[in-house]
């Protein structure tokens, strides 16, 4: 399979763990777009649409807003499939990881001379509220003593990759935050360049499947959406009846009539 040779070359691995990478990548761009428009899903389709953006854009067709929808959400889908990429990708690349011993909120795990390193990876560096640096604290202070019961240390990482430029320890966190490009030479034991490969590694994968996808899917998806919408919200000649439209999504009646009180 070329593709999997070519991401293997470009990061390094041997060509089962490429297969594997690829795969799941596979896996999470057909399945995921099939379930989100599967024909009882409509109800969910028509509450994700942005009646005031649909208009501000000039869609005047059921078919344009069924193709609005299917690409919006493939943008969506791209998004939340590059972040489990990351994931694979640098438990695949990373020399030494293995599964977290104790898998609440850590992704992968490496043990050096005693002190194991567990990392949390996310895409960005601001994917951190309030709220989870709170729980990710916690469950390393939890981590902290079961390890240190085994006679190890223990040290949480929080690894955004990209948009960190140095590592730093936040004030009143007991998690470690990690220079992107410091996340990524462990990552690539020290390869030069390594996050751009995987930038290359992403790019081939999400360009194949993105392929495969508008070339058989995304026109019967199409299809299939324009069909059930012109039922519920189209005139006979295709339009979008947006007071109909409007009654659905804010559900004045099931059948998108509006009433005047």
């Amino acid at each position: 399979m070329p593709l999997v040779e070519d991401v293997a070359k470009l990061l390094e691995l041997p060509e089962d763990r490429a297969h594997t990478i690829v795969s799941e990548l596979s896996d999470i761009y057909q399945r995921r777009m099939k379930k989100r428009f599967s024909g009882h899903k409509f109800a969910e389709r028509i509450k994700r649409t942005n009646p005031f953006l649909l208009q501000i854009r000039n869609i005047t067709t059921v078919s344009g807003w069924a193709k609005n929808q299917i690409v919006s959400t493939l943008q969506a889908s791209e998004e939340e499939a590059i972040g489990h990429l990351i994931e694979a990708i640098a438990k695949h690349c990373y020399p030494g990881a293995r599964q977290p011993t104790y898998p609440d909120d850590f992704d992968l795990e490496v043990e050096e001379g005693g002190e194991v390193r567990g990392y949390q990876i996310k895409m960005s560096w601001d994917c951190m509220p309030m709220s989870s640096r709170k729980n990710l604290s916690a469950t390393i202070a939890k981590l902290e003593e079961r390890f240190a019961a085994a006679g190890k240390k223990f040290v949480g990482i929080f690894a955004p990759a990209y948009g960190k430029s140095s590592t730093t320890k936040p004030l009143g966190q007991r998690y470690e935050s990690l220079a992107s490009s410091v996340f990524w030479r462990r990552v690539g034991g020290n390869k030069p360049n390594f996050d751009v490969r995987v930038g290359q590694a992403c790019a081939l994968m999400c360009r194949k499947f993105r392929e495969e996808l508008e070339q058989d899917l995304l026109p019967k998806l199409e299809k299939n959406l324009t069909e059930l919408a012109l039922a519920r919200f189209g005139e006979d000649d295709g339009s979008i009846n947006y007071p109909k439209l409007f009654g659905l999504i804010n559900r004045d009646h099931p059948d998108g009539s509006r009433s005047l009180g």
